[in-house]
This record gives structure tokens, sequence and C-alpha cells, in this order.
């Protein structure tokens, strides 16, 4: 039996209340990484949620980050351009509450470390703060940034070093995000933790997957 399936067109979306909409058409493409982006600008730590943080390429290691239109003040971007480094924190299942907490309209003087109760972490040789209990720590550095026809902007950067736990990764490097109990985002505001399926081996069209979990 064929599940039940609602069609919205193009008028029936625009009819969708505007906060509303917003969540669901955030929403409607799946889950999406969880992350704190800590900055700073030399003189007050920075940090932020953000779940537009994407995969770009491994060889050189790069990601990219969606900015919002730069209609009101965005700190981290600031930040990012002024000291061209940032780092992405990996949000674990005890701290999406403090996590969300971030996502307000603090004052530029206002240290969301401090106000939401996340701990930091200053490592040796590295301008920007991270998240102490993130078990999946990344420092990145500002490569170039485009503009998107909506007036958002793609910002690209590179992985100059990252931290994992130990539990979290295996002799192969392949990284569980079950043990790093990381967790993924829904739409705005709702938050899912991360449960492992299984492992395939590489796809060949003549041969059905195989799990290769250890």
């Amino acid at each position: 039996m064929l599940n039940k399936m609602i069609e919205f067109d193009s008028t029936q979306i625009e009819s969708i209340p505007k906060r509303e909409r917003a969540h669901l058409i955030n929403n409607l493409c799946g889950l999406r990484s969880a992350n704190l982006i800590g900055t700073s600008d030399g003189s007050e730590d920075n940090l932020a949620i953000f779940n537009s943080v994407i995969h770009l390429g491994s060889n050189p290691p790069l990601l990219g980050i969606v900015f919002r239109p730069l209609t009101v003040e965005r700190h981290t971007y600031n930040n990012i351009k002024e000291t061209k480094y940032f780092s992405i924190n990996q949000i674990t299942r005890t701290m999406t509450a403090n996590a969300h907490h971030t996502s307000a309209k603090f004052e530029y003087q206002q240290s969301e470390f401090e106000f939401c109760g996340i701990k930091s972490l200053h490592r040796e040789g590295c301008v920007v703060p991270f998240v102490k209990e993130s078990n999946i720590q990344i420092l990145c550095t500002y490569s170039r940034e485009h503009m998107l026809e909506n007036d958002c902007i793609l910002l690209t950067a590179t992985i100059e070093r990252f931290w994992v736990n130990s539990d979290s990764i295996n002799k192969s490097h392949w990284l569980n995000h079950e043990k790093a109990t990381s967790t993924a985002i829904g739409g705005l505001d709702a938050y899912y933790q991360v449960s492992l399926i299984d492992r395939y081996n590489y796809a060949q069209p003549d041969t059905a997957p195989k799990s290769i979990l250890d």
C-alpha cells in the first residue's frame, strides 16, 4: 500500500504563513549536520550554530558554509573576514539545548560561550576558540566566497587541522558519528541523534552491496 502523499504547488507554498514556510522548506531536503562555529575578533570569542556546513573536497580538504544575506550584522562572518580563521565543532547529544541558545541575537560584545553555558577550549597556536565538549573539532582558514542568486553567501575554507575523539575513529581512519554522539538538525529547531544503520562496500554494477561493518 502506497503512503498517502500531500502535494504542495507553488501557489500553496506561497500561501503558507512565513514562519511555517521557512521551517518546512528548510527541513524539506532532510537532516543536516549540527555544528557550532567558533570565531574571535581578537578580544571577544563568538559562537554560533550552523546547519549549512557542507563537504566540498578531500584533496585538498575543503568545506563550505552558507551565510544568509548580510542585511543584518553577522558576527561570525565578520570575524572570519577579519582573522581568516574559524573552528567547526560537532554538536553532541548533551549539548543541543545550549547549542540552540547560540542562535539568539546576542550583542557583539556578549560571548555565547558565557551566556549559553558552553565551555571554550583554546589550543596553542590557534587564534579561535573551540568547544571543549565537542568530539569533532576542526580548524579552518578562509579561502574565498561566492554570492548566490538569493544574496546568500557560500564561503569556502580549507581544513588546516582537526581533532577527533579516539573512541570514534578506527585504524582505517573511518569516523563513526554514532560513537562520537553526533547530532543532526531538521529545519530550524529540531535535533536528532545519529544511529548507524550499516556500511557497504564500494558499489559495482554487477555486484550486490555487502556490509563491511567490523
